[in-house]
């Protein structure tokens, strides 16, 4: 018999006292959180060992990230394919400047020294993960992907009302876009396995309030939850 947990007791003070908007393939859209360099343990092993950190102490230390990292960009990958085959909107975003000297970087972000003009390394999409033709992109210098962007007039005009989140980092980038979103009053569902953090508890701390909110799924789930809305949409053209 499982435990119960705080955010067990939590989630079961809540209500559903109004049914969110029948989800269907003209208002789903998949949203796609800095699946790029910046976020690879290539990168972060590459600038600790230009600070001066012991090269295969750094390697070692970085072995779990790694694995869990990759692993959460297979499935985003699945769900990218999946709903490209659904013909559900993909949306890019990543963390880029918009000028060539990076100056509208955000001010938390040049602190760290997180100023990336268009084209560094660190903004490259990961391999398998490229937006296609059509698809689209949106760049930010800031955590939350609405913040000083255009997303939310964008969903707004493709008629967007379900969210599907994948993407890095869990506690940083996704928890920002994802509040906000829900703020927004679009209807949010967060790939609990197609995400992951620095810190395999951040992670799990995360997507335990997530889970207690009702709005944690797995990657297969989100798989059925498009092919279900794929095959609803050819029946009703048939």
């Amino acid at each position: 018999m499982s435990v119960v947990t705080l955010n067990d007791i939590i989630g079961a003070t809540y209500e559903v006292r109004e049914a969110a908007p029948q989800s269907t393939l003209r208002n789903t859209a998949l949203l796609l959180i800095d699946v790029q360099q910046l976020a690879s343990p290539e990168h972060l092993a590459e600038q600790a060992k230009a600070a001066g950190l012991p090269s295969q102490e750094v390697d070692t230390a970085l072995e779990d990230y790694a694995q869990r990292f990759y692993a959460a960009v297979e499935n985003c990958k699945t769900l990218l394919d999946c709903a490209r085959h659904a013909n559900v909107p993909c949306i890019h975003i990543r963390i880029e400047a918009l000028s060539g000297n990076a100056r509208d970087t955000g001010p938390a972000h040049r602190r760290l020294g997180w100023c990336y003009p268009p084209g560094s390394k660190e903004t490259k999409f990961l391999s398998g993960m490229e937006p296609k033709e059509g698809e689209v992109v949106i760049s930010k210098t800031v955590s939350g992907a609405f913040t000083a962007t255009n997303l939310d007039a964008v969903l707004r005009h493709m008629g967007i009302a379900w969210l599907l989140v994948a993407g890095f980092m869990a506690d940083e980038c996704v928890e920002a876009t994802v509040r906000v979103a829900l703020d927004l009053g679009y209807t949010t569902l967060v790939a609990n396995d197609a995400s992951t953090a620095y810190e395999q508890a951040a992670h799990q701390h995360t997507m335990a309030k997530y889970k207690s909110w009702g709005l944690l799924r797995q990657t297969d789930e989100l798989v059925k939850m498009l092919l279900d809305l794929r095959q609803l949409e050819d029946q009703t053209i048939c």
